[in-house]
């Protein structure tokens, strides 16, 4: 799905860019290398910021969507809803799709959004003259992820060990 984009949208767009370009500036000057970052707008108008943290003890790795999250949760609160999320991630060449959220991600998405969360895949590439964005593909999260983990709630509540 190509990306038509509404002003609010477009606002996250532009903000992502920017900030891309100044993390990853921030990134090589410490010999670091490009990574996936999300940014997301949340129904306030207020934009948080997560990049991929990836240590050397793989189960203690988390996505830049949830760091995101955790961002605007700590910002907000745990009632904070998610208005429209950017996935940006580092491509050698243009893609023909870009990097979808895990599964991990996508019920985060979901859980702190509505079905109709925005979710902006969005290229990133370092050429000679800088950082392009050379693809944005739109959807909304329920495309991606459309039967969701939903428990009932109280379905614990009466359930004792036997």
């Amino acid at each position: 799905m190509d990306a038509q984009l509404t002003e609010e949208e477009k606002r996250l767009v532009e903000y992502s860019k920017e900030a891309i370009v100044k993390y990853n500036k921030i990134r090589h000057a410490k010999n670091g290398i490009d990574t996936l970052y999300a940014f997301l707008m949340s129904e306030s108008g207020k934009i948080y910021d997560g990049a991929a943290f990836e240590p050397n003890l793989s189960h203690a790795s988390f996505c830049g969507e949830r760091h995101a999250i955790s961002n605007m949760v700590l910002q907000e609160s745990y009632k904070a809803k998610i208005k429209s999320i950017v996935v940006a991630d580092p491509v050698p060449d243009i893609q023909s799709r870009g990097t979808p959220p895990c599964g991990t991600c996508r019920h985060l998405i979901w859980s702190f959004g509505s079905p109709d969360t925005s979710v902006i895949l969005m290229q990133y590439i370092q050429g000679k003259n800088g950082w392009i964005f050379p693809k944005l593909e739109k959807f909304k999260i329920s495309d991606f992820y459309p039967l969701p983990y939903e428990p009932k709630e109280g379905l614990w509540d009466n359930w004792e060990p036997k």
